[in-house]
């Protein structure tokens, strides 16, 4: 799953390559945390001659892969730079919860969060159609989708509206699959499944339309939810549901690979502009290499999990008809194109999504 490294020109254009890396484009303030502005953007430096100590928050947990890869970016970081910026990684939410980590890098509180989405539904409700299940089902297409032209405009709106840079594109950490005491394998069987879901409105308004029953469930809960009957299925990446023990539980492994789950490096814009040139480049250059080096892992992961449930007893659904369940999806889909993903029509999101999986 290799990602190509953009350049950090402004131009907005569609490639079709596998990943994305966020563009540096950005005119946000000026202002710097502990660098000389006057060597900020295209400033160019003999060395690396400035000292930075940056705090980095995640809610994704001590020893998940993206953990991992965070703390990769960092180290690679104060490598790149020859020891002189330091990136302090607080996972488990230690620091903000996901909304708060968001808004502090937007006002400059803070230097870094990593967090998966949240940028979409916080900034763009009318584009929330790429995170829409079964919308998107497989990971090339949405690394397509994510680099169109459509996406890179919206992504360069988070730096330069919102002081939110996405610093290097999506890095791949699962495929949320259903998981379930009963077996699924059309849409029929959908018909009051009762489903564990977040808070997300817009996953939840999705299944129901599916015929789901969706419970609210704090994921803490999701164990004894589901050993109780309280919910029979739940929708997370197999590593997530896993480390909760479902596998103990669960029945089925229904590959319905409805969202393609990613998360990002994003950075104050306003920092990443005040820095030298060469900083820039280093910092960009650290968060690929980092999701570069820790995809594998990702993969790893999920065959892992996969067979974990196998091993505890539960059944690969491999006649799942997953078509049926994405035609039943389309009334719901244009409802939404026509009242809330109002940026772009559901014919030209449906042609951009077929040109993307080519």
């Amino acid at each position: 799953m290799k990602k190509k490294i953009l350049s950090l020109a402004l131009a907005l254009v569609m490639t079709l390559s596998l990943a994305a890396c966020g563009d540096s484009g950005s005119s946000g303030d000026s202002g710097s945390s502990g660098g000389d502005a006057s060597n900020g953007g295209s400033g160019e430096t003999a060395g690396f001659d400035t000292d930075y100590n940056w705090s980095f928050s995640t809610t994704y947990a001590t020893g998940s892969v993206v953990v991992q890869m965070y703390q990769k970016f960092a180290e690679l970081a104060n490598q790149y730079t020859e020891g002189k910026v330091t990136i302090n990684v607080y996972p488990d939410g230690t620091v903000a919860s996901e909304d708060d980590a968001l808004a502090q890098v937007s006002s400059g509180e803070l230097e870094f969060c990593g967090t998966g989405t949240a940028p979409v539904y916080t900034y763009n409700n009318e584009s929330q159609w790429l995170i829409a299940p079964f919308f998107i089902t497989d990971v090339q297409t949405y690394y397509n989708v994510y680099d169109s032209e459509y996406w890179q405009n919206i992504r360069q709106g988070w730096a330069t509206e919102h002081n939110v840079l996405d610093l290097c594109g999506p890095f791949y950490r699962g495929m949320r699959t259903l998981v379930s005491t009963e077996k699924v394998e059309s849409v029929s069987d959908l018909q009051g499944l009762k489903l564990r879901m977040n808070s997300n409105a817009l996953w939840n308004a999705a299944w129901q339309a599916l015929g789901c029953t969706t419970v609210p469930i704090p994921l803490g809960e999701l164990y004894t939810s589901m050993q109780t009957g309280v919910a029979t299925a739940c929708e997370n990446p197999m590593s997530e549901s896993g480390n909760l023990n479902i596998p103990e539980i669960a029945k089925y492994v229904v590959p319905t690979n409805h969202v393609v789950e990613c998360a990002g490096i994003f950075m104050s814009n306003s920092l990443f502009e005040s820095l030298p040139a060469n900083y820039q480049e280093a910092v960009r250059k650290a968060g690929e290499d980092a999701m570069s080096e820790c995809a594998a892992l990702v993969e790893a992961e999920e065959a892992e999990w996969l067979q974990k449930y196998q091993d505890a007893g539960a059944e690969l659904v491999s006649s799942l008809d997953l078509d049926s369940i994405k035609a039943a999806s389309e009334d719901f889909w244009k409802k939404q194109f026509e009242t809330e993903w109002t940026g772009i029509s559901y014919e030209d999101a449906m042609a951009l999504v077929e040109e993307c999986s080519k």
